[in-house]
């Protein structure tokens, strides 16, 4: 706690001494409060679309699979013992990191609360950052009027909170992980935001597969007659028409009626599997999870030949990057000389080979660059006693590692048994 109070005195003399900003009054004016954004559409998409879904929670996954690796001076041991053990007495690592996870995806923030020994997660679209004219952030307004049941996380379409409601946190409490922003440098918005027209054309596509297969189960024909009904007589057998076929759902087309002796010569040329729109369903969900970062053959069932390298880009250019953002987040709140990052080799993806691994090793180990132990250590192996001397190999010994055994002849001298043979013709 001694700790916490001391890093929080130094960021405010830090703040009171050191060159600050010119731009930033400015930059605090044109944005006064960084609300946050309305993100239903996002939510409602994580829920009902299955390839968001599960686009989603494989990033969730393979983040929370990698440990953090945390180096460095005396906090090093308690924040290893937040971020990869037990981060408070009431949540377990894997629990509290998938939400915060979640909500950097759904609304392009995550928001931490450190109270000086325990980590806990803020509703990330339930906070307010506010601006200041002097450092950056002069604090964190938590709209508590913001959580309504009408979504996850309770922004209700832009119900704010009045500010005297709302729990106020102070920029030494709060470790803030922003997502990219173009209109904003103190919220992320949501990942899922270039995916808003893919959504939007992929849900009017289900509906209008699904209402053209319900109503084309009625059959399609013409009603003729040679003779002349009166208005009357056509409603009634439209009302008749329509509570004998029930099939018939909204915006479903009436039956025609022809009468007088007219004929129709061709209703519809269209079925319904000239209209199945399978192919370009499928393009668009291949589009959404190219948008997520995630390579659309993971996501399909079957033995892919290539499914290695895509498993390896996955993690290299979307989780590896994404934990990235956390871990440089996580330093900058604990600094003190503590550097956080991600295991790389704790993912079974990103690990080379392991004939060559083994092949690379031998021969920095045969070669005298590296000791076997050094060797064992980066295959993941313990180290052994007496295997902390470089190897020298054979074809350099002698001379070369005692200058009195053997070596180069001295000027006159000729090597035993290299003697020359007299020339005979001189």
């Amino acid at each position: 706690m001694a700790e916490y109070e001391e890093l929080k005195g130094f960021r405010r003399w830090a703040a009171d001494r050191l060159k600050l900003n010119p731009a930033q009054p400015s930059i605090a004016s044109l944005e006064p409060y960084a609300s946050p954004e309305t993100i239903v559409d996002f939510e409602q998409a994580y829920r009902e679309i299955e390839v968001v879904h599960r686009s989603v929670e494989m990033i969730i996954n393979a983040c929370i699979e990698i440990p953090l690796i945390v180096e460095g001076n005396s906090p090093a041991k308690k924040v290893n013992r937040i971020l990869n053990i037990k981060p408070n007495p009431f949540e377990d690592r894997v629990r509290l990191m998938r939400r915060a996870f979640l909500d950097f995806i759904l609304d392009g923030n995550a928001f931490f609360y450190y109270d000086g020994q325990d980590l806990y997660v803020l509703p990330a679209n339930d906070v307010e950052v506010v601006p200041d004219e002097r450092t950056f952030v002069s604090h964190y307004n938590y709209l508590v009027s913001n959580q309504q049941s009408s979504d996850i996380f309770g922004f209700n379409r832009g119900a704010q909170s009045k500010k005297a409601q709302a729990i106020q946190f102070q920029p030494e409490e709060i470790i803030h992980v922003m997502a990219e922003n173009d209109t904003s440098i103190f919220r992320g918005t949501s990942k899922l935001k270039p995916l808003l027209k893919l959504m939007e054309l992929y849900h009017y596509m289900l509906k209008f597969q699904r209402q053209f297969f319900k109503n084309n189960a009625v059959p399609g024909f013409v009603l003729t007659t040679d003779s002349i009904l009166s208005q009357r007589v056509k409603q009634r057998l439209l009302e008749a028409w329509r509570s004998t076929y029930t099939t018939i759902f909204d915006g479903a087309r009436n039956p025609a009626i022809l009468d007088g002796g007219l004929k129709i010569d061709e209703f519809s040329t269209k079925s319904f599997e000239q209209l199945d729109f399978e192919n370009s369903i499928e393009r668009i969900q291949q589009d959404m999870a190219k948008a997520l970062g995630v390579p659309y053959v993971l996501l399909k069932s079957g033995n892919n030949a290539n499914i290695d390298a895509n498993q390896k880009l996955f993690y290299l250019h979307t989780v590896v990057p994404m934990l990235t953002q956390f871990c440089s987040a996580f330093a900058h709140f604990f600094n003190n000389g503590v550097t956080v990052r991600p295991d790389r080799l704790k993912v079974p993806a990103l690990q080379p080979d392991n004939r060559t691994q083994a092949i690379y090793y031998s021969t920095l180990v045969n070669t005298g660059i590296i000791t076997p132990n050094e060797a064992r250590e980066g295959l993941r192996f313990p180290k052994l006693e007496n295997n902390d001397t470089i190897r020298i190999p054979q074809n350099i010994t002698g001379s070369a590692t005692d200058p009195t055994q053997g070596g180069r002849p001295l000027p006159g001298e000729n090597p035993e048994g290299n003697e020359e043979e007299p020339n005979e013709d001189q």
